[in-house]
């Protein structure tokens, strides 16, 4: 590659060397659109419902859901909402309590699923691709750990183990964020795991190596054109 590279043409070769490359990146961004708009209709469906039959709550600034299930969960996007069912607020402590709000809050503050519905759109479009199937999974999983990390900082370790036990078994509708579901015992065992995390200035370099790596071969391959 090089500054005086001529443009494809709009000959029979031309067309499909422009056309392939802006279809493989027009169609994920098209179904990372649709899949924002039907998460927003699922969860505002679900707003609905919360209205008639929730309660709020000034002192715990959530919704509360008469249900003897203990669960919690959010409703992420423009109107966030968190939600606590009343078998929640009979089994967790205070202290537990808060903990587990501030991981939804932390999933909320994170704009968590726009992260998870671009994923949902890479797996759609790229659905014969193991890593677009795996990158799914794993980044729901790492979400869920990224919010646990930030109710960490500011509450006990005991507090959010404990609660996170107390509701492992609890599932959230479509669109939302559930501080239980089938990673919960993954999260519990990170969490009881003692062990020193590493020096920031290691995840530093870490970090700067997985962007600079990618960036070599174009880098090298344009070096020489660029004399």
């Amino acid at each position: 590659m090089t500054f005086d590279a001529r443009i494809p043409g709009t000959g029979p070769v031309g067309v499909p060397a422009i056309a392939v490359p802006a279809l493989v990146a027009l169609l994920p961004l098209a179904c990372f659109g649709h899949e924002l708009l039907r998460a927003r209709r699922v969860r505002a469906r679900h707003r609905g419902v919360l209205d008639m039959v929730g309660r709020r709550s000034a002192h715990w600034r959530a919704t509360v859901l008469d249900h003897d299930t203990p669960a919690a969960y959010c409703l992420p996007g423009r109107r966030p909402r968190i939600v606590v069912s009343a078998g929640a607020l009979r089994l967790l402590s205070p202290a537990q309590l808060e903990s587990v709000l501030e991981h939804e809050r932390a999933h909320i503050a994170g704009r968590h699923h726009l992260a998870l519905a671009a994923t949902e759109a890479f797996a759609r479009v790229f659905r014969w691709l193991p890593l677009a199937r795996e990158a799914k999974a794993q980044t729901a999983l790492l979400l869920e750990m990224a919010a646990d990390d930030r109710a960490l900082r500011r509450h006990p370790r005991e507090a959010l183990v404990s609660a996170l036990y107390a509701l492992a078994a609890g599932h959230a509708p479509g669109g939302a964020f559930s501080v239980g579901g089938p990673h919960a015992v993954v999260r519990l065992r990170r969490m009881l795991d003692a062990r020193r995390r590493p020096h920031p200035a290691l995840c530093g370099v870490v970090v700067a190596a997985a962007v600079a790596v990618p960036l070599l071969p174009p880098l090298l391959g344009c070096a020489p054109g660029m004399g």
